[in-house]
C-alpha cells in the first residue's frame, strides 16, 4: 500500500458514499486511478462498506458492553455462539481476567436482562460474566482514521 491508496482508504472512512469523482478531486489523482486502485483494495483490504444509524431512532435504546469468562476448553464453542446471537454486535476475545468481550444492543433493559438470563449466561462455557450499561456515547467510529502523511 502506498500513499495513494492510503489516501484512498482515509477518505472511504470519512465518507464511504464519496464518488469517485469528488475523491479524485480530494486526493488530486485522476478519476482512473482511483477507480483501478478501489478496485484492488475491494479485492484484498476493504472487507465490506457499512453504516452508523442513530440507535436510538431504530428502537435499540441501550447498548452494553460485557465481557465474559469462560471455561477454557470451551473458549472457541463460546465465541462462536455468541457471534450467532444478533443483539450481539461485536464479540473479541481479550487478555486479562476475562476472556471475551461483547457489545450488545437492545431495545430497554428489560431486554437486555432476558438476552444475559436467557441466551448468554445459557451458553455450554459461560463461567461468569459483568455487564457495562454505556451511559454516553462519547465517540463512536467504526475505525480510527488511517495516519496520512499530509
Amino acid at each position: 500500500m502506498d500513499d495513494i491508496d492510503t489516501a484512498i482508504l482515509r477518505s472511504l472512512i470519512k465518507n464511504s458514499r464519496i464518488t469517485i469523482s469528488q475523491m479524485s478531486k480530494e486526493i488530486d489523482v485522476p478519476d482512473a486511478t482511483i477507480s483501478n486502485r478501489l478496485k484492488k483494495l475491494e479485492a484484498d483490504v476493504i472487507k465490506r462498506y457499512t453504516m452508523i444509524p442513530d440507535w436510538q431512532k431504530i428502537g435499540l435504546s441501550i447498548t452494553a458492553i460485557i465481557i465474559i469468562q469462560t471455561e477454557s476448553e470451551k473458549h472457541e464453542f463460546v465465541k462462536e455462539e455468541l457471534s450467532k446471537l444478533e443483539e450481539v454486535s461485536e464479540v473479541y476475545s481479550v487478555s486479562g481476567e476475562y476472556d471475551i468481550l461483547i457489545k450488545v444492543w437492545v431495545p430497554g433493559i428489560g431486554e437486555l436482562n432476558k438476552l444475559i438470563n436467557s441466551k448468554i449466561r445459557s451458553v455450554d462455557g459461560v463461567e461468569d460474566l459483568t455487564e457495562m450499561i454505556v451511559m454516553e456515547r462519547v465517540k463512536e467510529d467504526m475505525v480510527p482514521i488511517i495516519p496520512g502523511t499530509e
